[in-house]
């Protein structure tokens, strides 16, 4: 789990969700975690990567997160 730093996690899953990437944004029903991380009250974004994943996909996850963050 993430945050970008003063972005809200569900605009950034929104963006992200328009460049066909999918992530989880929220508490991810966690909330003591979330409270113990500090997270509570903002949530985080959750990218699932797995092995199925290709190098390709994980390439574009970073680029469409690098544009809509800023990086």
């Amino acid at each position: 789990s993430f945050r970008v730093k003063d972005r809200d996690c569900e605009e950034i899953g929104e963006a992200l969700g328009s460049k066909d990437v999918a992530p989880r944004a929220g508490l991810h029903c966690a909330p003591l975690a979330h409270e113990s991380g500090g997270t509570l009250s903002t949530g985080t974004l959750r990218a699932s990567v797995s092995a199925f994943n290709t190098e390709r996909e994980i390439d574009q996850f970073l680029r469409a997160l690098g544009e809509i963050a800023g990086a």
